[in-house]
């Protein structure tokens, strides 16, 4: 595998500006020149990898172009933290579990919406309500988004 790479970074001297090999411009490849090693193959790993498997999601990229170099660390990572909030999509046969009050209890996704106890439910928090009896956001009571404060369990 080390051998591999070492070769495929050997025959890349478009990494140094010389001879571009891959789609991306020579510009591009010439500023990549300052780089570390290690970076740099971390590059030609992606570019492989988008090269067989295909590039990124267009809705990743386009969230990716909104972010300007103005923004701040804390704001981008905010905007990231939300945009995979919204992102979370349950695929039939997801088993969620939870355990309450001393007893495991688990939700599995199916594709009308979502089975516990034999009974069909819509929503996530609907299953959280009937295990609790009280309100709570059924992604979190799940697992599935962060509690505004560590170990809290209240709805």
């Amino acid at each position: 595998m080390a051998e591999a790479l070492k070769g495929e970074l050997a025959g890349r001297r478009d990494l140094v500006g010389q001879r571009p090999q891959s789609r991306c411009r020579r510009s591009s490849w010439s500023t990549l020149a300052h780089l570390p090693k290690h970076l740099q193959t971390a590059i030609v790993n992606y570019r492989r990898q988008a090269d067989q498997s295909g590039d990124l999601d267009p809705a990743i990229r386009q969230f990716l172009d909104r972010i300007g170099e103005k923004e701040t660390s804390d704001s981008i990572m905010a905007k990231l933290v939300a945009f995979d909030r919204g992102q979370v999509e349950l695929k039939a046969g997801t088993i969620l579990s939870r355990e309450w009050n001393g007893i495991t209890y688990r939700a599995i996704v199916v594709d009308d919406g979502l089975l516990w106890d034999g009974t069909r439910y819509d929503s996530l928090s609907a299953i959280a309500f009937a295990i609790t009896g009280t309100r709570w956001n059924g992604p979190r009571f799940f697992g599935l988004r962060d509690s505004t404060v560590a170990g809290e369990d209240e709805p």
